[in-house]
């Protein structure tokens, strides 16, 4: 199948259903994306030819595979959205493994700057606590979790050790995510070794001694027992009852009907950031064992599948 007929099929399909499968949105988000990512794709390349990565602005001359900025998003969708090898990838669009490749690392730049461009990407990295509070865009009902996807097995011993989830059982990565009721991702930590706690990734994330909750209430299931009592600041930090343990004079402890319902009510708003989760694993970069070695690439896979959730669940203007 050469890189024209299957972007013409693309262009030809008429189901929504299978315009998801494909680049993971639907066409009036595709088309929506597409001018931003246009815009995108020549600031980098100005960029670069300001700091003499290129000699020139590509024009004229022998037309490239990916000659359009439709099909360049086209391509970096599909890739995301249905994590092809290299090798299938190239096969797909007319491409070598090599090309398929560097296209990607390209393209996948330009698709960040689109997404920063729309404010719809996650914070990342925060150095002060004022940063958390513009990050949460005047949320105080916060929900927290983690995500963890399996990754391929480490060369090096040290890291197989690390990387290694003794609950999982397999080698995996992991990153602290950060939602609000509506489902909106609002920050995305770095990447974790699988063999790192939740509650572990939170305190390296947020440090207990600085106030970075305060005057917020933070949703957190059991994986983040600790953290009411580390956590002061006048922060809220609510888990859900947790069943007590079995003892002589509680042969079979459970936990009461009131508690029952309450935690009930409590999964119930919790569930927003679980959606929110399957939303970023609907794109199948983070549902399979990613190959990757790069932590750089795979780091952009977490970040971008979150950006690109936001992106298809709530309009633009909401982010402007």
């Amino acid at each position: 199948m050469t890189q024209i007929a299957i972007y013409e099929q693309f262009t030809g399909l008429k189901a929504d259903r299978q315009i998801k499968a494909v680049i993971g949105m639907s066409r009036d988000k595709f088309d929506k994306l597409s001018p931003v990512f246009t815009a995108s794709y020549a600031a980098i390349q100005q960029e670069r030819l300001q700091n003499k990565e290129i000699k020139k602005l590509p024009w004229g001359g022998r037309d490239p595979v990916l000659d359009t900025p439709e099909k360049q998003l086209f391509f970096t969708l599909f890739y995301l959205k249905t994590y092809p090898t290299f090798d299938v990838l190239g096969f797909h669009f007319g491409l070598s493994a090599g090309h398929a490749r560097d296209y990607l690392v390209f393209f996948l730049r330009v698709l960040n700057l689109c997404l920063t461009t729309l404010k719809t990407l996650p914070v990342r990295h925060l150095d002060q606590v004022e940063d958390f509070k513009q990050a949460t865009d005047n949320n105080k009902e916060l929900i927290i979790d983690g995500i963890e996807v399996p990754c391929v097995r480490p060369g090096d011993p040290e890291q197989q050790k690390t990387r290694y989830s003794g609950k999982k059982k397999r080698h995996m990565l992991k990153v602290l995510i950060i939602t609000n009721h509506a489902r909106k991702i609002l920050y995305l930590s770095p990447l974790f070794n699988g063999s790192t706690h939740d509650y572990a990734m939170m305190t390296a994330s947020f440090a207990p001694t600085q106030p970075w909750f305060k005057d917020f209430t933070l949703r957190a299931d059991l994986g983040f027992l600790g953290a009411p009592k580390d956590y002061r600041f006048g922060t809220n930090i609510l888990l859900p009852h947790k069943k007590p343990r079995q003892s002589k004079n509680h042969p079979n402890p459970s936990l009461t009907e009131q508690q029952k319902t309450e935690n009930h009510a409590f999964s119930k708003i919790r569930v927003a950031v679980e959606h929110a989760i399957g939303g970023m694993k609907h794109f199948h970069c983070l549902t399979h064992r990613i190959r990757q070695h790069s932590m750089s690439l795979i780091d952009q896979f977490f970040g971008l599948s979150a950006g690109l959730w936001n992106f298809k669940s709530f309009t633009i203007n909401s982010f402007s």
